[in-house]
């Protein structure tokens, strides 16, 4: 092996989204899961109090580390064929695009899925349904290797990039196709209390990510469970609890919490104040603004793992935002798809 493999792994460990106890690289996610629907569960398309809807998230991962983890994604989807299918059915198809960059720029990660998502109502009042969802990506990942030093390059005062690495660089950008699916379970008991109940399986055709000429590596599927509650707790008031298990290339990822919603005067804006914990890494606050229109979500993750410990403070910003084009007719609960 190369003297200088160890640097290069080392560097990909770094900007990889790596779990803190584990050390695998996973696929980038929010801490505000339930805000960004295409990323979680294929099966959320078109599963919305409306017609059409507008969700984006940004994340800034870490800044106190040097170069942050940065993450955007936007994405938009709308029922479909309402009037040929039952009046408890929901069919969206939707689009989503996401941005992913660590240390500096020299990794980068670019996505752009189609989704479809159906749900089946499964009586006459529309209490239960039970949906499935696929999502069909195009990926691109690209490293910027001028930008990494290996140690062959080390002069005793300095690097000097200008001294060939010796590696054998295949590839510096990498495209492939790739195919997710989701399955959910809905179900309102008669005082209007919502349950959810989900499960997603991405990367299904495991496609392969090498950046080098010796090597074939191919990228982890991802298995998620998720389950929530949303509670009438009184007329205005209400209790919302979420969960979810996720499991990626022998690493294993715990989140749970909850959040209280209530009414701001007599107005039309719901305030939403809770948190999460991220087993063995994180907890974050959150609060949430819902309005007719739109719905505005912030949480900030205080990090309790060995990057704590290195560092002074770690901790990561996150900001959701979600707009219904036909307000007026969501019912209440938290700002997420739920």
């Amino acid at each position: 092996m190369n003297k200088g493999r160890p640097y290069i792994v080392l560097c990909l460990l770094i900007i990889g989204h790596v779990l803190p106890a584990k050390g695998v690289a996973q696929d980038p996610h929010f801490s505000q899961y339930f805000s960004s629907p295409l990323t979680f569960n294929p099966a959320f398309t078109g599963y919305f109090d409306g017609k059409q809807r507008l969700a984006l998230t940004y994340r800034n991962q870490w800044a106190n580390t040097g170069d942050p983890y940065t993450t955007g994604t936007v994405s938009f989807d709308t029922k479909i064929l309402q009037n040929h299918i039952g009046s408890n059915d929901r069919w969206g198809v939707g689009v989503h695009a996401l941005y992913d960059e660590s240390a500096g720029g020299i990794f980068q990660n670019q996505y752009l899925s189609l989704s479809t998502g159906f749900n089946k109502g499964l009586d006459a009042e529309g209490d239960q349904s039970i949906g499935i969802g696929i999502q069909a990506t195009m990926a691109r990942n690209s490293i910027d290797f001028g930008r990494i030093y290996y140690n062959n390059q080390f002069t005793g005062s300095g690097f000097d990039i200008s001294i060939p690495s010796g590696e054998n660089i295949n590839n510096r950008s990498v495209t492939y196709m790739d195919l997710n699916a989701g399955l959910l379970y809905n179900f309102k008991d008669e005082r209007g209390n919502r349950f959810s109940f989900g499960t997603a399986m991405y990367h299904i055709m495991k496609p392969k990510l090498s950046y080098f000429s010796n090597t074939n590596p191919t990228i982890a599927s991802r298995y998620t469970a998720h389950a929530s509650a949303n509670l009438f707790v009184n007329e205005t008031d209400n209790l919302f609890f979420s969960s979810h298990i996720m499991f990626q290339g022998g690493a294993t990822e715990y989140v749970l919490g909850s959040a209280y919603g209530f009414s701001l005067g007599d107005t039309d804006k719901d305030l939403y104040l809770g948190a999460w914990w991220r087993v063995a890494d994180a907890w974050y606050p959150y609060a949430g603004l819902r309005t007719q229109d739109f719905q505005l979500g912030l949480s900030y993750d205080i990090t309790g793992s060995d990057l704590k410990r290195q560092q002074k403070y770690a901790g990561s910003l996150e900001l959701s935002f979600q707009y219904f084009f036909t307000p007026g007719i969501r019912k209440k609960g938290i700002p997420c798809f739920f």
